[in-house]
Order: structure tokens, then sequence, then C-alpha cells
């Protein structure tokens, strides 16, 4: 009688991270005809430039591109021209944070399952985040459970009721300039969404959400002055120039 067969067992995936990309922007404080992360910047288009950094992190495995439906069309064209076995092109909601909850529905499956166990929240408007930048905060998120990157505000005066300088800088040491992206446990900050939108509440941005509704000790890393945002005409003009400075070569995504 032959023994049984043994069957073959897969071991489980390693958990990855997930990088969320969000496009919800108009343009118009930009004066563009479009959503501004469809301009072009250095031969890509400005969202192309977050999907190809976060793409290129090691850890970081799917990205999902969070769009205006309307915007679906241009957020295509600019996946299939890189990235498009990577990028899964989501419809956003009527606020960030409704976008970020739909990314995170997105991921659900895969987070419950212990695929995608931390994820990383980006702004598309800040396209020249560094690799480096995006590793340090997956590492720290990884580590804390939180993480966000920020500068020292260290150019702040204080005022007082009547809109005039007070005589007295405010309380620099405890204020930071907070960028994107931000990290966090993915199973935690998944509940922490759910929770906002059973109770309504509406953060700034994802730190305020986790600092609301988990009990994460959110850590923060050094970020960088050219991780800034593009949201007015010379903030593309600078963006320009700092690409010109790196001396990248032209890509289209």
């Amino acid at each position: 009688m032959n023994p049984p067969r043994r069957r073959r067992t897969t071991p489980p995936p390693q958990p990855v991270a997930a990088g969320i990309v969000l496009a919800g922007g108009t343009g118009s404080r930009l004066g563009a005809g479009i959503n501004k992360a469809f301009l072009p910047l250095g031969g890509r288009a400005i969202a192309g430039w977050s999907l190809a950094t976060m793409g290129a992190v090691e850890g970081i495995g799917p990205l999902v591109f969070v769009v205006r439906p309307e915007d679906r069309a241009h957020a295509e064209f600019v996946v299939d021209r890189g990235m498009r076995q990577r990028v899964e092109v989501i419809a956003g909601g009527a606020t960030r944070q409704e976008s970020e909850l739909l990314a995170l529905r997105h991921l659900a499956d895969r987070i419950d399952a212990g695929v995608v166990s931390t994820v990383l929240i980006h702004d598309a408007a800040r396209p020249l985040v560094s690799r480096g930048l995006v590793a340090s905060v997956l590492h720290a998120a990884l580590e804390h459970g939180g993480a966000v990157p920020g500068i020292p505000a260290r150019d702040l005066a204080a005022l007082d009721g009547d809109g005039l300088l007070a005589g007295g800088a405010a309380d620099r040491g405890r204020l930071l300039r907070v960028q994107t992206p931000q990290g966090f446990d993915a199973p935690t900050i998944l509940d922490a969404y759910e929770a906002a939108a059973r109770d309504d509440f509406v953060g700034t941005d994802t730190a305020s959400c986790a600092e609301q509704f988990t009990d994460l000790e959110v850590t923060w890393v050094r970020g960088e002055a050219t991780n800034f945002k593009i949201t007015y005409a010379q903030d593309l003009l600078l963006a320009q120039d700092v690409v010109a400075s790196r001396r990248l070569a032209p890509r289209i995504w």
C-alpha cells in the first residue's frame, strides 16, 4: 500500500507595506485647467514622481493611486506608461479623509489576511520626496506603529488677540511642519478610519485620525525641505528648479 501523498504547503507571503498616493486636487489655486497631479514636471506627470519613488523602496508592495472619478483616464495613462503591474487605480471620495478610507477599504482583505502590515499615505502634490525619506518613515512605522516626517518650525512668531506680534516667539521647540508620507500599522489605522466614519470625525491628516482613535505613540523622522507641497504656480516653478538642479534625465510615465 502506497503511503499517503503529502500535500505541499506554500508558506504565507511575508507582510509588506502598501503605498497610497492621493491625487484628489483640482489645481484651481495653481491656475491649471486640470488636476495638478497630472501636470508635467521634468518630463513626467507630477503624480508619476511619487508613484515611482514609493515603488522603488524595498518593502513596499502594492501601490494604490486614489483619484477623482473624472480623472481616471488621466491616471490610467500615467500608470500605463510606467508601473502598470504595481499600481491599482481607484476612485476617491469628496474629501481627503473619505479618499483615505476608500483606499484602506480597498486594501482591507489584504490587511485582514496579514499580507499588508503597514500603509504609507502620501500626497501626490509632494512629488520630490526621496526614497530615503520614504524608507525612514516605513522603518519608523514598523518599529513604533506610526510615523510622520516633519521639519522643526523655527520661523514662527506669537500673535496677540488683535493679530499683532506679541513680542515673543512661539514655543518653537514643540512645533513641526508635518509632511507626508505618513506611515501606520495597517489594521490599526483601518479600524481608526472606520471609527472616524461612524463618528463623522474629519481630521486634518492621517496622524490626526490616528491620534483621535488609536493608542499609537506616533513618532517623527526629519523631513526634507524639497518635500514641499505644490499648491501655487510658484511652487511648481520651484519644483522645476529642483528637478533641473538634480540633472535628472527626463522620463515620461
